[in-house]
């Protein structure tokens, strides 16, 4: 009799704006195989026993260990943080057909957050708040007390899902407009000049979700019966700040019990090659003196700023102490699943040789040079990589984007919600196809060495890949019940055209509440500021004409009106 192995997983959520959408259909999907999965190998448990030879189902394990996200990715680990001890009822239909039931994903993405309310101006409801960001991320708050509300008050028993490591790690990626500071100690003429002072904006928050977490030190603890409400609030908070995008949502703050907790944080320092090892993950303490032991608060944005695709921080978990993880089919054991809506979303192009344009391409290309990953690039080199996948969107048809929320620079899915429900079902969709085909290993690596020879050889489990050696390979993650009827596609969505005038009238509602606050807020004399009102007040029907063209250009652009 062989013994059970299992394959582990690291989740990694990118930054999204509204496709956090399609991000959220493709996790609905794949716990919806898992749990069909797993309730099949219960039955099989009680049938056969530990004798895998008589089952009729693939008897392997996986085990998620961690998720990370940045930005709207964040956002989406947080639900299902706070859904993973709760049942899950996937959405397999239009709400007008079948009503939506304990879904957080599908009630936060699709049908809560809309544009009708991020165009309101309940943050500027006191006459002395401080305008923080273009649009009302008040809604964002009511969604977030929603999403925790149900673990924090739950009085049903927890649901357990043996696929989940206990604990799981979350991670959520932020930028630190205060800085982490660390000092490089030299010798030089000045003795009060203890070295060079750099700082680390590049940050993140780390939770540690379940009932198994007496040992676990490095990460806020998270209860999934809701016990410790203010953790539950700072996963809340920090997912909100990883997806505050700059200017256009509100920033967040957010505070640690010491700046000592960056001590717990592994970096990864190269070594001597005569050590047998490239490189070894070590802490390095900041620089106390800067900051103090006491609480230390920081005002926190967009992870994605610096960071959107957070994936060193899953894999060096899953690496357990291992110089790398093993990538080739035969011997691959763990992996990274990248779910990245916008794998191709950039741009190179030399900007205009003008001052505004310059300035702009400057911030756009510090930005993305923090993204840069050279170790990503040298791994890409070589395609027989089992230990790394990517979901990303895939939609038959010729579209300009396969993502109905692509337009408007990702803000498209905000305009309606037949867009943000198209890119949830094609999330699933794309789910389904990733798993059938491509999350797939050798029928040689271990993780199948229970499974009998009838199995290994039924048509109904092989997966068969051209240009490649192996004649078939074997799924990580099998499709049965509910998960394997394959998964409609849906209509590509349009935007009704009447409604662009009430949309214009929402947004210079939002502007003539915004705009004077904003003025009011800067540092300029009464000569200046009155002139800046002047100015708004014979420009803002262009200004508000400008962007309702804009929306509506890209719209057609994009085939959705």
């Amino acid at each position: 009799m062989q013994e059970k192995t299992a394959f582990e997983i690291g989740l990694v959520l990118s930054g999204a704006v509204s496709a956090g959408a399609y991000s959220s259909g493709v996790i609905d999907f794949l716990i919806e195989a898992l749990d069909n999965w797993y309730q099949q190998k219960q039955i099989q448990q009680q049938l056969h026993g530990d004798d895998y030879s008589q089952w009729e189902i693939p008897c392997h394990d996986v085990i998620i260990k961690a998720i990370s996200g940045t930005s709207a990715g964040a956002v989406t680990a947080a639900i299902a943080t706070a859904a993973l001890y709760d049942e899950i009822i996937p959405v397999t239909q239009d709400p007008k057909e079948q009503p939506v039931k304990n879904n957080k994903f599908y009630e936060s993405w699709v049908q809560k957050i809309d544009i009708s309310q991020l165009l309101k101006s309940q943050d500027l409801a006191n006459p002395q708040a401080p305008l923080l960001s273009v649009l009302d991320s008040s809604i964002l708050d009511t969604i977030g007390k929603n999403v925790i509300n149900n673990v924090i008050n739950n009085k049903k028993p927890l649901k357990q899902r043996p696929y989940l490591a206990d604990p799981l790690q979350v991670y959520m990626c932020v930028t630190n407009l205060r800085g982490v500071p660390y000092l490089v100690s030299t010798q030089g003429a000045d003795p009060n000049i203890k070295g060079h002072r750099m700082i680390h904006h590049a940050d993140y928050m780390q939770f540690a979700l379940g009932t198994n977490t007496e040992s676990e030190s490095n990460a806020i603890l998270l209860n999934p019966n809701g016990s410790n409400v203010n953790a539950w609030q700072l996963m809340v908070d920090a997912a909100l700040a990883s997806s505050a995008y700059p200017v256009g949502l509100a920033p967040r703050n957010l505070v640690r019990t010491s700046i000592k907790e960056y001590e717990k944080h592994q970096w990864k320092v190269p070594t001597l090659i005569s050590t047998g090892q490239c490189y070894t993950y070590r802490s390095i303490a900041p620089d106390i003196s800067l900051v103090g032991t006491g609480p230390y608060e920081f005002v926190a944005v967009d992870g994605g700023t610096v960071n959107n695709e957070p994936i060193e921080l899953v894999r060096g978990l899953l690496r357990d102490g291992e110089q790398q993880n093993p990538r080739e089919p035969q011997q691959a054991k763990r992996a990274t699943v990248l779910i990245d809506p916008f794998p191709n979303d950039v741009a190179v192009e030399n900007p205009k040789y003008d001052l505004l344009n310059i300035v702009m391409r400057l911030f756009y290309s510090l930005m993305a040079n923090a993204r840069f990953k050279p170790e990503e690039l040298i791994l890409a080199q070589d395609e027989d990589i089992y230990s790394r996948f990517l979901i990303s969107p895939v939609r038959d048809g010729n579209r300009l984007s396969p993502l109905a929320c692509g337009s408007v620079r990702a803000f498209g899915g905000f305009l309606h919600q037949s867009f943000r429900h198209h890119d949830y079902i094609l999330g699933r969709r794309n789910c389904q196809k990733f798993l059938k085909d491509y999350f797939v290993l050798s029928p040689s690596n271990s993780l199948f060495n229970c499974w009998p020879e009838t199995l290994k050889n039924h048509p109904k489990w092989q997966v068969r890949k051209q240009d490649q050696d192996n004649p078939y390979f074997l799924p990580i993650i099998p499709l049965v019940g509910s998960a394997a009827k394959e998964v409609p596609l849906a209509e590509w969505p349009q935007y009704p055209q009447e409604q662009l005038d009430s949309l214009e009238n929402q947004i210079k509602a939002r502007f003539q509440d915004a705009f004077p606050r904003l003025i009011k807020q800067l540092p300029l004399n009464g000569v200046f500021r009155n002139l800046l009102n002047v100015l708004w007040l014979f420009q803002r029907g262009q200004l508000i004409k400008g962007i309702r063209n804009y929306i509506e250009e890209d719209l057609r652009k994009h085939g959705q009106l």
